[in-house]
């Protein structure tokens, strides 16, 4: 009992000290799933997305690699979600899915020794990445690409009814390209990310985040308004954000 005891102490949540999580100066921008889940339990909302994403959740495996998780867990919903499948049949692994990708190195980008100094992909090769890793395992699906190089009331518009489009299909399915730190506060940002779109509660105009950074985050939700703003964060390495839909084909 003594040891029992000993191992549940060092189990223990440590105290709170320092920033909030999810709470940079100005305000908190995102809350996380576990503190507000009442979306999922309205009536009449099948938040197709976010039970397939969530049958196929995994954190990305080095620091640089959310491209990786992301990709695999979308083409995982979009190709093995709601569907019989036989026993010879397994889930997409995101150590293997990069070698589908032949055009750049998406591999060496993604592994923690990286590819000529860099690490981690621009929101074009997201794109690229998702088409080719689709068509490697025989998927036929679009894949569009939009760049937010800077904050307009129309784009502001056009992402939320992408955002409203993308929650009422089950056939596809969106992942941001954005700077992390401008939606849950981390410090020493800009932070370019990738991480899939889970939900959209067009009421409150909130998004899912489904972050695949998993090591710091669960699943949180943002104001659309502040996630677009994240979008349009420029960097040196990888310019500006965006957003990508992979969308079956019928």
């Amino acid at each position: 009992m003594k040891i029992l005891l000993t191992a549940l102490l060092f189990c223990a949540p440590p105290a709170f000290a320092g920033t909030p999580k999810y709470s940079p100066v100005g305000g908190a921008v995102a809350v996380p799933l576990t503190q507000d889940n009442a979306y999922f339990r309205t009536p009449g909302t099948p938040a197709w997305d976010y039970w397939d994403l969530a049958a196929f959740y995994v954190p990305q495996y080095t620091g640089a690699a959310c491209s990786d998780a992301a990709v695999t867990m979308a083409l995982n919903a979009l190709l093995n979600a709601r569907r019989q499948r036989g026993d010879e049949e397994k889930n997409l692994d995101q150590r293997e899915v990069p070698d589908l990708v032949k055009s750049f190195p998406w591999k060496a980008l993604v592994s923690e020794e990286g590819y000529e100094g860099r690490h981690g992909v621009t929101l074009a090769q997201l794109g690229q990445a998702a088409a080719e890793a689709a068509a490697g395992c025989g998927a036929d699906v679009a894949v569009t690409v939009t760049t937010v190089a800077a904050q307009t009331a129309q784009g502001l518009e056009s992402f939320r009814r992408a955002l409203s489009g993308n929650e009422k299909s089950p056939d596809d399915i969106m992942l941001l390209h954005f700077a992390q730190d401008a939606v849950t506060g981390a410090p020493g940002g800009p932070y370019a990310h990738v991480s899939p779109v889970g939900a959209y509660d067009e009421k409150t105009r909130r998004v899912l985040v489904m972050d695949v950074d998993r090591e710091w985050y669960e699943p949180y939700w943002a104001a659309d308004a502040a996630v677009y703003a994240a979008m349009a964060v420029r960097t040196k390495a990888f310019g500006s954000g965006g957003y990508v839909i992979i969308r079956k084909k019928k």
